[in-house]
């Protein structure tokens, strides 16, 4: 995200939508729908307010230019199954690797659930286009009107030379309520009303709306359904708790409001009254809080004996979650899960069926965001290439101005609004969220604060200062394989390694109460008191450790000492690197590092593969801590009062 910030601050679009695309599949379809969870942690968001991420990512791609057509690939044949944003994501992802993709689509257009129900007004046609455009440039097929299950099965796949199956198919059917009538004329399922208004077939609706559900499905039904009837209808979301507790987008929520559509709270569903077959009325109970919370956090509601009351209905829509088909796999034995979805390994993304990848909304917990079925979709086709091949990628790091980015973090810079269309003229389904201008664009982006850069912003709010920033130089070096054969050492075909960001954390894990905070407060998915380097002072308590510990030996030179899995390495250093490890000792040049001299350990045995990646990790992180933490403390005999801490109460 701030790369392809900082590209559009600077006008070069094109390079904006270069980075954007690198890592994202379906970049113009989340332009538009994506959840952004990424904005409320950003960085802005503790002076200010978030940068407008999303739509940001709208702006790069209505500047894309129709891709050129790719050279035809020839690898391996791999069939997905669906052709919605997890589909397109794992196809993308393959296509690019080489592979040759078909994708099988049950409806005669592609987006899945995202093209199919998703309403105009919040996603044009033109926009699942744009991203299809992407993977056809690359050579991947798509076949319209296959349905799994009803046109082919798994065994038809197979005979047709199809080495891997991704099965991203989305939830497909809509659950009910289980209250007798549901069957009736004016009860409907949310998918089934918004694929119809989609297509332009025609819903009779009638005047008195409900719409049962509090995600964004059920603003979607409720939106669109006001729009279909002019704005004349009787919209009504019925909800059995408060709109604070929705879990449906604010946005969402906040345009539901604004349109005059009502939200019915604390009314739980009872009984549909039905006359002659058809719906007259929803009956409903009140609801209260009490004050527990279910395992969420959320408010938990109680009925209020006696307190039924009625809503005049002509048209119910339930919109209150979705279950998926599973008739694909033709007797063959799929492991399902208690909740009757695909179990499927959580890092492959394999199921029990060799060479059948599932994700998205059949697997593990159910129905998924956009955002997660693309990252299902990506997950696969990562696995089904590392199946076939091995190699890794690691970016460099540009350098930039330090000075600039404190000085942008000491100003409060509020968000650029973004337009929307006048209510007056949304009783159609003409878009209603309107694209920035390239002025306003560029201001946006210029609030980036370049967190993939400079962060630390778990450093200010650890309670215990236990978290501290040191700067690193860009490293890269081979690293040669090794392997131990009958006591003796060989060294094989070298890997990248690379540490190019410049600032970095490690943990004062003597100080480090575990609280959380910086997990909280951090912009990526992680846990910073447990991924950055653990740093002891004590002996005992560095010892104790089986992995990720670092401690800094006080002695004639530099030197560190780690724990990797059970057992300590040691380097020592001066003009070259003395690395003592529980398999082999090395002399290693620190520039390039190339190993002068490696042997095995005397008390060492068997044979297998042996590793410099600790050694490499103990020479990056001391050579950056030194250098900018020359004042850090060092472990002259393991004892804690060797430096003063307010976590310690004692001078050292």
């Amino acid at each position: 995200v701030p790369q392809y910030m900082q590209a559009v601050r600077q006008g070069d679009f094109a390079r904006a939508v270069e980075i954007t695309q690198k890592d994202n599949p379906v970049p113009a379809m989340l332009g538009r729908v994506c959840d952004h969870l990424c904005e409320p942690v950003c960085v802005r968001t503790h002076l200010d307010e978030p940068l407008a991420i999303r739509h940001i990512k709208r702006f790069i791609m209505e500047r894309e230019k129709r891709p050129a057509a790719g050279s035809e690939p020839n690898g391996p044949k791999v069939a997905v199954i669906g052709a919605g944003p997890g589909g397109i994501a794992a196809a993308y992802e393959l296509a690019t690797a080489g592979f040759r993709v078909e994708i099988f689509e049950q409806h005669p257009y592609a987006g899945g659930m995202v093209g199919g129900a998703i309403p105009t007004y919040r996603l044009p046609v033109g926009v699942v286009e744009q991203d299809l455009a992407r993977i056809e440039a690359l050579g991947v097929k798509i076949h319209y009107d296959r349905a799994a299950g009803r046109d082919f099965r798994l065994p038809d796949l197979r005979r047709e030379g199809f080495d891997s199956v991704a099965v991203l198919v989305g939830a497909q059917l809509g659950k009910k309520l289980g209250l007798e009538g549901e069957d009736a004329e004016g009860v409907m399922d949310a998918l089934h009303f918004l694929r119809r208004a989609r297509e332009r077939r025609p819903v009779a609706t009638g005047k008195r709306i409900g719409i049962i559900g509090a995600g964004d499905t059920a603003m979607d039904c409720a939106r669109t359904a006001w729009r279909l009837s002019g704005g004349e209808a009787r919209v009504s979301v019925i909800y059995r708790r408060t709109i604070d507790q929705m879990p449906a987008d604010r946005e969402e929520v906040a345009c539901l409001l604004e349109e005059g559509i009502e939200v019915v709270e604390m009314a739980k569903p009872q009984e549909l009254r039905i006359t002659d077959g058809r719906l007259e009325g929803l009956v409903c109970r009140r609801m209260e809080y009490c004050g527990d919370r279910d395992a969420s956090g959320r408010k938990v509601p109680h009925e209020i004996p006696d307190s039924d009351f009625e809503v005049p209905l002509d048209t119910l829509i339930l919109a209150i979650s979705q279950h998926a088909v599973l008739d694909f796999f033709d007797g063959e034995a799929v492991t399902l899960n208690d909740w009757g979805y695909i179990a499927a390994d959580p890092v492959t993304f394999e199921t029990s069926v060799p060479g059948v990848y599932a994700g998205g909304d059949v697997v593990n917990d159910g129905p998924s965001s956009i955002v997660e079925a693309a990252a299902d979709g990506k997950a696969i086709a990562d696995s089904i290439v590392q199946k076939h091949r091995n190699g890794a990628v690691f970016p460099q790091v540009e350098d930039f101005d330090t000075t600039d980015l404190v000085l942008r973090r000491s100003r409060r810079e509020w968000r650029v609004p973004i337009p929307h269309s006048p209510l007056k003229q949304r009783r159609n389904f003409d878009e209603v969220v309107q694209g920035y201008g390239e002025e306003e664009a560029r201001a946006e982006a210029d609030r980036c604060l370049d967190c993939d850069r400079y962060c630390s912003l778990c450093v200010g709010v650890c309670p215990n200062l236990a978290l501290l920033t040191y700067r690193s130089e860009s490293f890269e070096a081979s690293l040669p394989s090794l392997r131990r054969v009958n006591g003796d050492i060989s060294l094989g075909a070298a890997t990248t390694f690379n540490a190019g960001q410049a600032f970095q954390i490690a943990v004062l894990a003597d100080f480090c109460n575990e609280c959380g905070n910086c997990v909280t407060f951090c912009p990526t998915a992680g846990e910073p008191y447990r991924d950055k380097p653990r740093l002891y002072v004590d002996r005992s308590e560095f010892e104790a450790q089986r992995d990720n510990a670092f401690m800094l030996v006080r002695g004639d030179r530099p030197a560190m000492e780690s724990r990797w899995s059970g057992e300590t390495h040691r380097i020592e250093f001066a003009d070259r690197l003395e690395y003592t490890g529980p398999d082999f000792t090395a002399r290693i040049d620190p520039t390039d590092f190339y190993v002068e001299r490696i042997e095995a350990n005397g008390t060492s045995s068997g044979n297998g593969s042996l590793s410099l990646l600790p050694c490499v990790s103990m020479y990056v992180l001391m050579t950056g801590l030194l250098r900018s933490q020359p004042h850090f403390p060092a472990a002259p005999g393991g004892t804690k009062g060797c430096i003063p801490h307010p976590a310690y109460g004692e001078e050292g």
